[in-house]
């Protein structure tokens, strides 16, 4: 079965898509070579190629693009304004350094805005939508990539945000965006986590099909939170 998420599909409804520049506004106001440095950079971070407080250097990065190093400096202004980047005047830029009491302020966050457009969402999400979002999880084996799993969980979670509705929310959680994505590969570190995730995230588009908002919230809540103390755990 192909797990290849629909990327068609997800476009024509305006649904985010993973490692999407559009999800996270970086387009607005921005060059061609800023969006592709930023790309470039947060592509670095999130597969783990640049680790958690790993210094960054604007001139390798520019020379790996071909481009000046004008764009670099401002791409890497969006990704600190996003908290993944720190600069230190004196010292240079670096990859922030997760510490826990960063994860769960994350979480906390992560956690009240999902539940909350979970609630409005459960009214408002398409059939064909839900169906695909299943069908997507569904397919995945002990064959899939880690990326599959990856596209499915955020399809999945960016979905809900969208469908409430909340303009305001789904900034607040754009802003959030990439640092869920570091947190998502963290998680995913955990033994077993991609065949219990898929067993969960099919128990909430289910309830969310049924238009059980109170069965869906109960099973979303219980997902992020068991997720959230196993990641904290690893930072004991």
């Amino acid at each position: 079965m192909n797990c290849a998420i629909n990327q068609g599909l997800l476009e024509k409804e305006r649904l985010p898509c993973y490692n999407s520049t559009d999800m996270r506004e970086v387009s607005m106001g921005t060059s061609g070579n800023t969006k592709k440095a930023y790309e470039y950079i947060y592509n670095q971070i999130l597969t783990g190629e640049k680790s958690f407080g790993a210094p960054i250097s604007e001139a390798e990065i520019a020379n790996g693009l071909g481009t000046s190093r004008s764009p670099v400096r401002e791409a890497l202004k969006l990704l600190e304004v996003e908290g993944v980047i720190v600069h230190y005047p004196n010292r240079g830029t670096f990859v922030t350094d997760m510490t826990r009491e960063d994860l769960s302020e994350i979480f906390q966050l992560r956690i009240l805005f999902e539940l909350q457009a979970l609630r409005m969402a459960c009214q408002f999400m398409d059939d064909s939508i839900l169906q695909e979002l299943r069908r997507n999880i569904e397919c995945l084996n002990e064959e899939s990539t880690p990326q599959q799993y990856y596209s499915a969980n955020t399809a999945l979670h960016e979905t809900i945000v969208h469908y409430s509705g909340n303009k305001r929310l789904i900034k607040f959680y754009n802003t959030l965006s990439l640092q869920i994505a570091l947190v998502n590969r963290l998680s995913a570190k955990l033994p077993s986590h991609f065949k219990e995730s898929r067993k969960k995230h099919l128990d909430i588009v289910d309830a969310i099909i049924q238009r059980d908002s109170t069965k869906a919230e109960q099973l979303l809540q219980s997902h992020l939170e068991e997720v959230r103390d196993k990641t904290l755990a690893m930072y004991i």
